[in-house]
């Protein structure tokens, strides 16, 4: 079986032949382009850690109510996979790739996760089961995003997830994310 170094090769060259490779153009395949997508997953691999680590415990099935900034965290999200869906049923992968790869660096780890620390560490038990909750569906929705991308790493983070927080066993079948 492939190692998660393995792993983490295979799917950030496959993205770096993806991301940037509009139709029509020559794209030169530096090895600092696979080290960058090769770092991008690791940033999975440690956002899906970080999340677990703070929902593991939570009861994900219970009644909240959201904040303004958690629904407008999921509308952002159902956006974003409108957007990636409509360039994946026009063949454009490189748009659909670089759209989740954008969501997922710039929105899910360098803002979402950052303004979730204090609420995660927070006293009230309400605001912070509804950002997990929130955190855990921007998790599952980014990993189906990215599998068809880089499915070794998606898969293998899949894997790990508890069953409550799937919809399937295996990633590669689970529903396509709703935009509505």
């Amino acid at each position: 079986p492939l190692t998660m170094i393995d792993k983490f090769g295979a799917d950030a060259t496959r993205l770096s032949l993806i991301i940037g490779a509009a139709p029509g153009n020559d794209m030169p395949l530096s090895e600092n382009k696979v080290k960058g997508y090769k770092n991008f997953a690791n940033k999975i691999w440690n956002i899906s850690r970080f999340i677990l680590t703070h929902t593991i415990e939570a009861d994900l099935s219970a009644p909240t109510t959201k904040s303004a900034r958690d629904e407008e965290i999921l509308t952002n999200l159902k956006t974003v996979v409108a957007d990636v869906s409509a360039e994946i049923e026009k063949f454009n992968l490189y748009l659909a790739g670089e759209k989740t790869y954008h969501y997922v660096w710039d929105e899910l780890a360098a803002v979402i996760l950052e303004e979730s620390k204090p609420i995660l560490s927070g006293e009230d038990a309400q605001v912070k089961l509804a950002r997990q909750q929130v955190l855990v569906e921007c998790l599952t929705t980014s990993l189906k995003l990215l599998h068809p991308f880089m499915p070794f790493v998606t898969e293998t983070i899949w894997q790990e997830l508890p069953k409550e927080m799937k919809d399937s066993d295996i990633l590669m079948v689970a529903k396509w994310p709703a935009s509505k």
